[in-house]
């Protein structure tokens, strides 16, 4: 790694990023993962929507406007929480 030469230390954290948002299935800052999982262990059966509702505490989604919807909750980062899933 090239710690000394500031300018190649950027180079190579850009590179380092494009990688791994290439690895995880993404093309560009701040696009979502293609599928993610929420937990919400307070309210196991929440219902945020018609047709979106936890079971058992768990919610698994796929569709972005679905995961737009969740996050901007007002429970999102409080009661209910998100991680990705392997593809």
């Amino acid at each position: 790694m090239p710690y000394k030469d500031p300018e190649e230390r950027r180079r190579y954290d850009r590179e380092y990023k494009r990688r791994l948002r290439a690895q995880q299935g993404l093309t560009s800052r701040g696009q979502t993962p293609v599928r993610k999982a929420y937990i919400c262990p307070k309210f196991p059966q929440l219902r945020l929507l018609p047709g979106m509702a936890f079971q058992d505490g768990w919610l698994i989604s796929d569709n972005p406007e679905e995961q737009d919807r969740i996050e901007q909750h007002p429970e999102y980062g409080r009661h209910i929480f998100s991680w990705r899933l392997e593809p």
